[in-house]
């Protein structure tokens, strides 16, 4: 039997073979993902920010970028993510936050800070860890010229629990 299994696994392609559902944890991302790049973001043509999963810096312990996602997922509250932003003209920005939470893990604080300012809310429930939403979390004020934008957790918690899984922040 075993001889059967070594024969089947080696003719398709070993354990990290898609035909067991396995991913290899040293491959690249699959066909059709981004991977996380940081870069510098600036304005679209809409006059809007995105601060997206794949151009933000994940700093901390055990922050990690989920590609099938496009989105961070935190596992400290020690974790947090920078973006670097050529912001064009000094004002007050809206932040939408695109998200996903479990009910189980939602209600914990965040806080979106620039050399300027910092912007306090609190994380909704989203239904589930697959269900994304858009928070119109309030304002923050921006001067003219790159700075970084952090977004990190105000919340304590154990290792294991979690804030969110950011998708991205927009900053209109």
């Amino acid at each position: 039997m075993l001889h059967a299994i070594l024969l089947f696994t080696w003719l398709f392609g070993g354990l990290y073979s898609p035909y067991f559902g396995y991913s290899n944890p040293q491959s690249t991302p699959k066909k059709g993902f981004q991977a996380n790049r940081p870069t510098r973001i600036d304005k679209n043509i809409k006059g809007a920010y995105h601060l997206t999963a794949a151009k933000g810096k994940a700093i901390g312990p055990d922050i990690k970028f989920m590609p099938e996602y496009q989105a961070f997922g935190w596992f400290t509250s020690k974790d947090r993510v920078e973006w670097e932003v050529d912001v064009k003209k000094t004002g007050d920005y809206q932040v939408d936050i695109i998200y996903s939470v479990d009910n189980a893990e939602a209600g914990k604080e965040f806080i979106l800070t620039s050399p300027t300012s910092q912007l306090v809310g609190k994380v909704l429930p989203s239904g589930n860890w697959e269900t994304y939403k858009t928070l119109k979390a309030g304002k923050i004020h921006l001067n003219q010229g790159v700075q970084k934008i952090v977004f990190k957790s105000k919340t304590q918690f154990r290792a294991g629990g979690a804030i969110l899984d950011l998708r991205e922040i927009v900053l209109r």
